[in-house]
């Protein structure tokens, strides 16, 4: 295949697309409309079931792989346990040449009890729970593989698909999963929106949440007040002094979520959790944990309260490497193609484009659709973004396997 047969095929990829539009949205509505709220595990298994329908008429190979049951300290200091939804891996041409991880998740911040259930439209919005974050990138994402599994590239580019159910609490099982696959892959793309006026998320910052349990000792407020050791006040201590370590600076922040505890006010209370997240830009600054617990032990000292510590960095800093520089350059170059105008910027938001940058994938990982509001019951999905994304999405495709396979023209062209 010439250079002008490349170009044809990339027209013909992006005339499929455009004709692919009205598919992936009446998908993502379908999709949309089954609650898969991350603890949702019932609604999480159907929804499940419709990508497997979905995905394996692509694939080669279809896996459901189990993962572990998810750990959270419960409001009583004890450690709950809950089972989730299976990890959904696809693949396709896994000895072909070049090799890319694409990832998404179908679970979404809204639980089943969620009074957000439902899509419609308003103008060119497309509004309903998880239509943007992120079962539209999902569809948007197999329109592309489907639509180059039709043409002479098929053979050339080898893709694992991997769909998380824990994405929207930090991917907690997911992510060493995540790093597995990330191994002999060349890049990542992942499928979490855009910003609604199509801006892409660059370097992003490292997350973590944790749970501080304060145990004290219970005594009657009356009687043995001084006896007691409050856990209230330990912790409120302690949080204040946790989150006067944020600096505007260096970008690093501890913010206080929630502090639970306490009970009738006539008791010295012996039990307080204080669930923090803390962000930073430098993976140096995870080493705070060492500030944070030698302020517990400090803490614990002075009122006689125990300090217990649950929690880590699920996600660490992604950064703007000159590598990473160079695979948004060839991004935008593929917009120009579209006439668009690709920009990207630093966020402080988190996804799995910080687990495979850790894991030493080169990945773009705000390729769905354009969109906004989401977490919140307003949340949309651009219509006339589904075709647009899934054409850039495939032209990227096209370029990195331009770019990393020898005489891939030659190769095209025996095709």
């Amino acid at each position: 295949m010439t250079e002008t047969a490349l170009h044809t095929t990339k027209s013909s990829l992006i005339a499929k697309l455009h004709s692919e539009a009205d598919w992936m949205i009446a998908e993502t509505r379908r999709l949309a409309e089954l609650n898969s709220g991350t603890t949702n595990v019932d609604g999480l298994n159907l929804v499940a079931n419709e990508l497997i329908q979905l995905f394996s008429t692509w694939a080669d190979r279809s896996e459901c792989r189990a993962l572990p049951a998810i750990e959270s300290v419960s409001s009583d200091g004890s450690m709950d346990r809950w089972d989730t939804a299976p990890m959904l891996i696809f693949a396709r041409n896994e000895q072909a040449p070049l090799q890319l991880l694409c990832t998404g998740h179908y679970d979404t911040v809204f639980p089943a009890h969620s009074a957000f259930q439902t899509t419609w439209v308003e103008g060119n919005h497309l509004r309903g729970p998880g239509v943007a974050d992120m079962k539209g990138g999902l569809m948007v994402l197999l329109a592309t593989l489907r639509a180059i599994a039709g043409t002479p590239l098929d053979s050339l580019i080898g893709v694992t698909v991997a769909i998380s159910p824990d994405e929207e609490i930090g991917s907690p099982r997911s992510a060493p999963e995540l790093t597995k696959l990330a191994q002999n892959k060349h890049f990542g793309l992942t499928y979490e929106p855009a910003l609604a006026d199509g801006t892409l998320a660059g370097a992003r910052k490292g997350s973590g949440n944790f749970s501080m349990i304060v145990r004290g000792l219970a005594k009657h407020a009356g009687r043995e007040f001084f006896e007691g050791k409050n856990a209230i006040t330990a912790a409120a201590k302690f949080a204040t002094q946790i989150e006067s370590l944020s600096n505007r600076e260096t970008g690093l922040t501890v913010n206080i979520g929630k502090i639970e505890g306490g009970g009738p006010v006539n008791v010295v209370p012996e039990l307080a959790i204080v669930r923090f997240n803390i962000r930073v830009d430098q993976p140096e600054d995870t080493r705070i944990i060492n500030t944070i617990n030698n302020l517990a032990g400090e803490i614990s000292a002075e009122t006689g309260c125990s300090f217990d510590l649950h929690g880590h960095f699920n996600r660490p800093p992604k950064p703007m490497t000159e590598a990473q520089q160079q695979m948004f350059e060839l991004l935008r170059s593929c917009g120009a193609e579209l006439g668009l105008d690709v920009q990207w910027k630093p966020t402080g938001g988190c996804c799995e484009g910080n687990n495979l940058a850790a894991a030493g994938l080169l990945n773009i990982d705000t390729l769905g659709v354009r969109g906004g509001l989401i977490h919140s019951d307003e949340e949309f999905a651009c219509l006339d973004s589904f075709a647009e994304r899934a054409q850039l999405s495939a032209l990227l495709i096209c370029a990195l396997a331009e770019k990393s396979i020898p005489n891939i023209n030659a190769l095209l062209g025996d095709a």
